[in-house]
């Protein structure tokens, strides 16, 4: 119990993927300003990023590592994301409460690195499922709440009194920067 205990709060506190694994890649730039949207993207995460780990590692463990399939993994691990993820934004569509409004909505949770990068390091990390799942659900919680907090920020940010010149994008950077250096601060907390 201790060890899912310590799974559970390293994946929150200190993997922060989007901040430090996943360099390249930036959730928020494309929904400053649209709390709705951070909303819908981060339930959309909570749902698709548990999903896509659990089933990736599964075909990992049971299909291509016997098979000595290895390295169609990652090619593997795409295909099962592209098919869950259209599969979430019609989950959210029926359910009605938080409906994507960007046209590109299904694209960018497609092209989530998040979504990938969990799944390869449940695949690289975890014995088992519940491991796995606990892993990339608070992953997927911990990205949530970074969206949710950015996109809070930004919006009272709007309202401020910011010079023209800091305005809009580097406003977001130097936010997503201060973020950065904030989530840090809890690197080193749990030795794995």
């Amino acid at each position: 119990m201790s060890a899912l205990l310590l799974i559970l709060l390293s994946a929150v506190l200190v993997n922060v993927t989007a901040l430090t694994h996943l360099p390249s890649w930036r959730p928020f730039e494309t929904i400053t300003g649209v709390f709705k949207t951070a909303q819908a993207l981060a339930v959309a995460s909570l749902l698709a990023v548990p999903t896509v780990a659990a089933v990736t590692w599964s075909i990992s463990k049971l299909l291509l590592e016997p098979a000595s399939l290895a390295y169609l993994r990652t090619l593997a691990f795409v295909v099962v994301a592209l098919t869950i993820v259209p599969l979430v934004e019609i989950v959210l569509r029926r359910d009605g409460r938080l409906l994507p409004q960007r046209p590109g909505f299904t694209l960018l949770l497609t092209t989530n690195s998040a979504l990938l990068g969990v799944a390869l390091m449940v695949n690289s990390r975890m014995q088992n499922i519940f491991e796995a799942v606990a892993f990339s659900f608070a992953a997927a919680l911990a990205l949530g709440f970074l969206l949710l907090a950015f996109a809070a920020l930004h919006e009272r940010l709007q309202h401020a009194d910011v010079p023209r010149v800091f305005r809009d994008a580097p406003l977001a950077l130097v936010s997503a920067g201060i973020m950065a250096l904030a989530f840090m601060g809890f690197t080193g907390l749990i030795q794995e």
